[in-house]
């Protein structure tokens, strides 16, 4: 590859997971570069856990490919796994250790030389809040400072790419600063990709935000083409399905996603928003596909996730408003 053109820090390829006849993840493709930090939203239960576990190499998919850092999950997995921290929902730790002895056991475990062993320590112990209570014994501290221990363990040995599953749970208002902080901190050397069912963390820290739903990515965007005025945003529904290509080439087109093969979100230049939205249904009638409806989208995540909510159960999203 050249040397301009280096590879993502994480690609992802078709993957999916079932469990029995029950697919938690289907066909599901995501890539991040380093600097990115990206929110996988969804409601309870939409696959994100399932998904974040693949990524970290805890579990395997039964289709699909991750390479990160270029080293392949599958065919040279250790290599691939020193390049991640993961914190899982549900923090690994033993309560019977003090702080300093976990992260100690955790800095060894992720091949820290044992000669920077404390070292790694102090710095994971200071990023997270955690000096203070470094003595005391894990069982012993709160779920908030727990849910530190937790991060600070995925943090201990600088991975490439930070994996966070719910890093929010459990934490009061002023701990749920110190984290957004600390992911934006990190986010400049690293990539960090995290878990949440709640929209404003994923708006105050993030760059890019991917939905899932039914184990289906139903949106993968920056975030700043879903919040800026200047490039108005439409939803496009169409009679027939379509695909990409019939709408990214459009003239005055900035960005197309898929909510579903009838639906689309449009991104267009400011200046001839009008004018593109008149052009767009001529040239698909051209192409034989026959416009039904265009809505100017605002708050696009808090509708989204609206429809979600009222379609619970089913992949199907439909834009617009309410009833």
């Amino acid at each position: 590859m050249h040397a301009d053109n280096p590879p993502s820090l994480l690609q992802a390829t078709d993957i999916t997971v079932r469990y029995g006849k029950h697919t938690a993840i289907n066909n599901i493709n995501l890539s991040l570069e380093t600097g990115d930090t990206l929110g996988l939203l969804g409601l309870n239960g939409a696959g994100k856990s399932s998904l974040l576990k693949v990524l970290a190499g805890v579990e395997a998919p039964q289709h699909g490919t991750v390479i990160v850092n270029g080293h392949d999950m599958h065919s040279d997995a250790m290599t691939a796994k020193a390049c991640i921290g993961y914190a899982p929902d549900t923090p690994p730790l033993y309560p019977q250790f003090t702080v300093r002895e976990f992260l100690l056991f955790a800095a060894r475990l992720r091949r820290v030389h044992k000669a920077q062993c404390h070292n790694a320590v102090d710095r994971a112990l200071e990023k997270c809040g955690l000096t203070d209570v470094s003595k005391r014994v894990i069982g012993n501290l709160s779920h908030g400072y727990q849910q530190r221990i937790n991060l600070a363990q995925a943090l201990v040995h600088q991975p490439r790419l930070l994996i966070l599953d719910e890093p929010a749970n459990g934490l009061d208002p002023a701990q749920l600063q110190e984290i957004r902080a600390l992911i934006q901190e990190i986010q400049h050397n690293q990539a960090t990709l995290f878990s949440s069912h709640h929209l404003t963390e994923v708006q105050q820290v993030c760059n890019r935000v991917v939905v899932i739903n039914g184990g289906n990515k139903m949106l993968d965007m920056p975030l700043s083409e879903l919040s800026d005025e200047s490039h108005p945003t439409f939803e496009v529904t169409l009679q027939e399905t379509a695909k990409q290509t019939d709408l990214q080439d459009l003239p005055g087109v900035l960005s197309v996603c898929s909510v579903d093969s009838q639906h689309w979100l449009v991104t267009t230049e400011s200046a001839t928003a009008s004018a593109t939205i008149e052009k767009l249904g001529d040239t698909l009638m051209a192409r034989g596909l026959r416009l039904l409806e265009v809505n100017p989208v605002r708050n696009y995540l808090e509708q989204l996730f609206t429809q979600l909510k009222v379609n619970a159960g089913t992949t199907e999203v439909v834009l617009g408003d309410t009833p």
